[in-house]
């Protein structure tokens, strides 16, 4: 298995006790890949928290990964895929930002909602589970 980014929509099955997601993040560990998150997908997944017990799970959750942060490369990228790609394609900023992660450091991204992503020709996607 390839080193790979996560999707926050990853985080968030695996959160909710997702069998498939969880199958999937174990299989990518057990093969050596390498499994990062952006610090986007970080912040969506605590922005989603009901709740102070919540915002501690995801915590211990985004701890098992390697959390890239941006960089100036990943916003000049972020901001050309936006000017390209958020009017004709509905591209939104979060994955603007996530996608232009991946691409800057070379992974693949994992997500369920690969619609989102599909319109960008440099970057890898595909559907973990």
């Amino acid at each position: 298995m390839n080193d790979q980014i996560l999707d926050t929509t990853v985080l968030i099955d695996l959160s909710r006790g997702s069998p498939d997601a969880a199958d999937f993040i174990d299989t990518a560990f057990k093969s050596g890949a390498a499994l990062s998150i952006s610090v986007i997908s970080a912040m969506e997944l605590i922005a989603g928290c009901r709740n102070q017990h919540e915002v501690e799970k995801a915590q211990k959750l985004i701890a098992e990964f390697n959390l890239v942060h941006l960089t100036p490369t990943i916003s000049t990228k972020a901001y050309n895929l936006m000017l390209t790609y958020s009017k004709s394609h509905g591209l939104a900023i979060p994955d603007a930002l996530i996608a232009s992660t991946a691409i800057t450091h070379g992974l693949e991204l994992a997500s369920d909602n690969t619609r989102h992503f599909k319109i960008i020709p440099d970057l890898s996607v595909k559907r973990p589970y």
